[in-house]
């Protein structure tokens, strides 16, 4: 798995995240929200990987391509959350980024299906740097107004493109299409 790949995994799922954060580290020190993204950020993976590796026991590796097509339908069907503003605790912060990176499982769960523990272990690291250095970024960015005003306007189009070739990418890998069409 090349560090290219987790990158681009990685900002392409936490974009709305980092998106939403700009705001928060407008006023705030960037330590705390740095604490919240990167312990939500290692939740979400962990959680990704038991969930993954407990289906991949539980029933065929195909069946993880449903995963592509829930992720397709989160950049389809947006729910239109508005973002607040974000009370600056470590557990609100947290739970925001929580919240935020919840699809991010739709990606997971099916990747770390065929993953070595070795692996998982490494694309934790690079997720917890990245959720480190994204924090560090955005507090250059938030002294930057064009950048910001950029992001904030078409990083949810970003995110919605990520999401459909993720998507895609997890149906044709898992191979679900030629299972569904056995069923008919």
């Amino acid at each position: 798995m090349s560090l290219f790949t987790v990158v681009m995994v990685f900002i392409g799922l936490n974009i709305d995240t980092f998106i939403a954060l700009l705001f928060v580290l407008r006023n705030y020190n960037y330590r705390l929200p740095i604490a919240g993204f990167g312990a939500a950020t290692l939740f979400l993976w962990g959680l990704g990987v038991l969930l993954g590796k407990t289906l991949a026991l539980l029933f065929p590796d195909w069946i993880t391509g449903l995963m592509g097509i829930v992720l397709i339908l989160l950049a389809v069907f947006d729910s239109g959350d508005e973002q607040g503003t974000v009370k600056t605790s470590f557990s609100s912060i947290f739970l925001f980024c929580l919240s935020l990176g919840g699809d991010n499982l739709a990606v997971y769960i099916p990747w770390v299906v065929n993953l070595s523990w070795t692996e998982i272990l490494y694309i934790g690291i690079v997720f917890e740097v990245g959720a480190v250095l994204l924090i560090l970024l955005g507090k250059l960015f938030v002294n930057s107004r064009p950048v910001a005003y950029l992001l904030e306007r078409y990083g949810k189009y970003g995110s919605k493109l990520v999401y459909v070739f993720a998507g895609l990418y997890i149906i044709w890998d898992s191979k679900l299409l030629p299972h569904l069409l056995a069923l008919f």
